[in-house]
Formats: structure tokens, C-alpha cells, sequence
């Protein structure tokens, strides 16, 4: 790694705090994006949400609606491309 490329990288990673930092979490998708943004795990968002009480239709969230938010498009901000990029990067990690 040069210096160029640290500094892009920590901009980068400045940005990503800004975002996440500054999400307006009203509505449930914007929930599990700042969620998964905060957490970096669909397990581990799906707890939270449910230890909030949230519930799709007369269910508890599970793992499954996670995903399939990060994945939605269109986009609802730039913080979802983002999470969407390392959910990608994630899910290609895990050995099946």
C-alpha cells in the first residue's frame, strides 16, 4: 500500500462512519441497512431488531428479510450501496 491509497482509503472509511452515523433510521429498511452497517452480520441484525419489538407482518425478522433488503434496489442512499458492497464481500467469505 502506498500513501495515496491509504489516505483514499481512509477517506473512505470516514465517509462511512459519516453515513452511518448520520442515518435517519424511520423506516424499516433504513433500520436494517444502519443496523447492518453498525453490526456487519444478518444474524446479529435480525436480534436487534426483534429484541426492538419489530416484526414483519405477525413474524419475528429473520435473517432471510435481512438479506433480501440489503440486496433490494433501487438504492435507498448511498449508506445501502455501501453495506450492499461489503454484505457481497461477506456472504463470498463463508465456506458452504
Amino acid at each position: 500500500m502506498n500513501l495515496e491509497k491509504a489516505k483514499q482509503t481512509v477517506k473512505e472509511l470516514n465517509n462511512f462512519i459519516k453515513l452511518t452515523e448520520e442515518c435517519d433510521a424511520d423506516t424499516f429498511e433504513k433500520k436494517v441497512i444502519r443496523e447492518y452497517a453498525i453490526h456487519g452480520n444478518v444474524s446479529k441484525v435480525a436480534k436487534v431488531l426483534n429484541d426492538q419489538g419489530i416484526k414483519v407482518g405477525n413474524r419475528k425478522v429473520i435473517s432471510n428479510d435481512i438479506s433480501t433488503v440489503i440486496m433490494s434496489k433501487p438504492h435507498l442512499n448511498e449508506l445501502h450501496v455501501i453495506v450492499q458492497k461489503i454484505f457481497t464481500r461477506n456472504k463470498k467469505r463463508m465456506p458452504y
